[in-house]
């Protein structure tokens, strides 16, 4: 994403406040909570193919890089709970799920569109890049593209 078109992701860390942010004991959870690290935020649905494909190299990626300050937050559109819980627990992801079931987040604060998108955010909270379709997100490139805005202050 160039400069200029650069934003604040957190909106005031309004992040998930509105949304009923799901992981672990139900917990809210907001986007300033990650200041300092680098976050790849990821909107996707159960029922979205290139999503349920992504979604496991996404897995490895993170489980490769989150020592090193890398934090994914998953953001599911899914109308049920229950059945995102079932999902992770099939795909074995590990890293932390949230829902957006009333589409806030995702419509309303980033205005995604297509299924998956994805957000860099850099440590300062800004949008770094912004990724619209499925990727490989275990390739030797996208590790170095992490590393690389790891490395950033």
């Amino acid at each position: 994403m160039s400069p200029e078109n650069r934003g604040y992701a957190d909106n005031g860390d309004a992040f998930l406040k509105a949304a009923a942010a799901a992981h672990g004991a139900g917990r809210k959870v907001a986007l300033g909570d990650f200041r300092g690290r680098l976050v790849f935020l990821n909107f996707f649905a159960t029922w979205c193919v290139p999503c349920r494909e992504e979604m496991p190299p996404l897995n490895s990626l993170y489980t490769a890089l989150k020592n090193e300050g890398f934090v994914v937050l998953g953001v599911s559109i899914d109308p049920s709970e229950t059945q995102v819980k079932s999902f992770v627990a099939e795909k074995n992801i590990t890293y932390p799920v949230l829902m957006d079931s009333e589409k806030e987040v995702y419509f309303d604060l980033y205005a995604v569109l297509v299924l998956p998108t994805s957000f860099l955010i850099d440590k300062d909270g800004m949008i770094a890049e912004k990724i619209l379709g499925e990727r490989d997100w275990n390739s030797a490139e996208m590790k170095e593209k992490i590393r690389t805005l790891l490395k950033k202050r």
